[in-house]
């Protein structure tokens, strides 16, 4: 007894952590469950660039380049000397200017048009790059019209109707994206981030502290066995995770009552439930891992951090390389992920169920797997401590 009242006034001391996760918790599930309502497919959209164009050839064919560049940016007069133009690129006044030379409709004409325009761009602009490339491409088209003997005003009037033609680009959604998720997706979908760093800085620190040595043989002088002390440590830090739990599944119920209060709510709570026995096999292993609170807080950020980049909490598994994704399915986030995903677009056919509860099975291998490793380690650093 007097241990499990020695656990939590530790864990008072060490409470101000446990609120900066519930803390931080909170403030995303607020942020991204937002995203639960029915995203609408974007199509892709051409933007408009501010420019200015001088032309200093002002032939047939500059006035068709700067009538193709009107009808296709934003033109911005500026006047034609360096000064100007740097100061409106500085400014960012401008994105682009460019500058059509004299001997424009000649080169043109004779097909060496490499050299007859230049242009000046704010450094790194995606928007230029690609500014650079149509305008190319008008110029090819107007070499090409007066390659196939028409006439300047002919060339002109060609290639401005051939940029006029529209092709509809429909961007393709990826799997998985774009698809209309529940509150309460987003809501359980972080977690396994605020549980393993909430619960490893907490009871972490705690079990760090019962297992420092004057206060280890302290407990081992009383009559209180080893196995005794383990189990009393193992419930205290059972009951606190549970009640963090079931904080966290209090708070769904009151923010997001309608997405929590059905057969899907019931499944993400059990998907939480589940892994927060992957989180106490997982924190009972680093304890033993790890010996000072320094290490632990560092071990904390790059577990829990880790563990919801590559699992697919912070980054979806579909923006990740096929190689990460075969990585990830060695941590038990992924599991939870997808049972997650699985649940969201849950319609009770016998092939989902089977997908949850497999995975779920999965994620329970896990937290056996971490027990079994966290007993393997406190045998050895017992039978170390007794020679």
């Amino acid at each position: 007894m007097q241990i499990f009242q020695a656990f939590f006034k530790t864990l008072k001391k060490r409470s101000f952590s446990v609120i900066i996760y519930f803390c931080i918790f909170v403030v995303l599930a607020l942020m991204m469950s937002g995203n639960g309502k029915k995203q609408i497919e974007v199509a892709y959209k051409d933007t408009k660039v501010d420019i200015a164009v001088l032309d200093r050839d002002n032939s047939v064919l500059s006035k068709s380049l700067y009538r193709y560049l009107a009808d296709t940016q934003n033109i911005v007069k500026i006047k034609d000397d360096k000064e100007s133009i740097s100061d409106e690129l500085f400014f960012r006044n401008v994105e682009y200017v460019l500058i059509i030379k004299k001997g424009f409709e000649e080169g043109i004409k004779s097909g060496k048009y490499e050299d007859v325009v230049e242009n000046v761009k704010v450094p790194q602009s995606i928007s230029g790059e690609l500014l650079d490339s149509k305008i190319n491409q008008y110029l090819t088209e107007l070499s090409a019209y007066t390659a196939a003997g028409y006439s300047s005003e002919e060339a002109a009037e060609s290639a401005l109707k051939t940029s006029e033609i529209k092709v509809n680009v429909k961007l393709d959604k990826i799997q998985g994206e774009g698809e209309e998720k529940s509150s309460a997706y987003y809501y359980y979908l972080f977690i396994p981030y605020v549980l393993t760093g909430m619960l490893m800085s907490g009871i972490g620190g705690i079990l760090i502290t019962f297992r420092k040595k004057d206060l280890n043989w302290r407990i081992k002088c009383s009559s209180l066995s080893e196995i005794r002390k383990n189990s009393i440590l193992i419930a205290a830090c059972a009951i606190f995770s549970l009640a963090c739990w079931a904080l966290f599944v209090l708070l769904s119920l009151v923010l997001y009552h309608d997405d929590v209060m059905t057969g899907k709510g019931a499944l993400f709570i059990l998907n939480s439930l589940v892994f927060l026995l992957v989180a106490l096999s997982l924190i009972y292993m680093v304890s033993f891992l790890v010996k000072s609170l320094n290490a632990l807080n560092m071990a904390s950020n790059v577990i829990s951090l880790g563990l919801s980049f590559l699992g697919g909490i912070f980054v979806p598994l579909e923006f990740m390389s096929k190689h990460v994704v075969q990585f990830s399915k060695a941590l038990p986030t992924y599991w939870y992920v997808m049972t997650s995903r699985t649940i969201d677009s849950f319609s009770s056919t016998a092939e989902q169920y089977h997908i949850i509860f497999r995975n779920l099975g999965i994620e329970l291998l896990f937290a056996v797997v971490f027990f079994v490793i966290a007993v393997y380690l406190s045998k050895s650093r017992a039978i170390a401590q007794h020679g």
